[in-house]
């Protein structure tokens, strides 16, 4: 009768520690449950997470412009003269012409006289491997123009020239309205070709 109440005895005792050992780590882990993570200490990174819905605006840097020399008609003499003016320094050619000619549209701001009808909208602007200038305007570039030949010399080499004279790689300048080729801009300059810039109709002391 002893050894079974030995036996009795020890197993009494093992199971006792078991639920001793099953308390304590059940404690443990409840108490690591309530308690908040710690907040990451000064200077250290916290874990990533869902970036923020709302973020401060990317500033660009003050010199993020370049400067151009837009070609306007002379008051007084029938040749083209510069003006200086700012675009934004952005990344492909196209579109840093596509804002030098918004310029041009938006007309001198000294004492020259514009070459571009106001209201006019450039539409798109391609620029071909071989340097060749698209520029494709609205109907208002046609409809608003006051015509002439001289008018018409003027309108033209004040972009092809002030393209040129600016971009490198702009070799030549095929001017499109609404996407299609025209005969004339109003019956006198032939508009089928594409123009190679004539520097000879900007004036010598013309500002650069």
């Amino acid at each position: 009768m002893k050894l079974p109440d030995r036996a009795l005895l020890a197993g009494g005792i093992v199971l006792l520690v078991v639920l001793v050992v099953a308390a304590i780590l059940w404690r443990g882990d409840s108490r690591r449950a309530a308690a908040p993570p710690a907040a990451p200490a000064s200077g250290e990174a916290p874990p990533p997470g869902t970036p923020a819905l709302s973020r401060a605006p990317v500033e660009l840097p003050e010199g993020n412009q370049r400067e151009v020399t837009l070609f306007f008609r002379s008051p007084d003499a029938e040749e083209l003269r510069g003006e200086k003016r700012k675009i934004f320094l952005t990344g492909t050619v196209t579109d840093q012409a596509r804002q030098t000619v918004k310029e041009l549209i938006d007309g001198p701001r000294g004492d020259l006289l514009r070459t571009l009808p106001p209201g006019t909208e450039v539409r798109e602007v391609y620029l071909t491997a071989d340097g060749t200038a698209y520029l494709d305007f609205s109907q208002s570039f046609v409809d608003g123009h006051v015509g002439g030949s001289s008018g018409e010399i003027d309108t033209v080499f004040s972009l092809v020239d002030t393209l040129a004279f600016n971009f490198p790689e702009i070799k030549r300048v095929k001017i499109l309205v609404e996407g299609e080729e025209r005969a004339t801009l109003k019956e006198h300059l032939d508009l089928t070709r594409a123009f190679l810039p004539d520097m000879s109709l900007v004036a010598r002391d013309a500002e650069r």
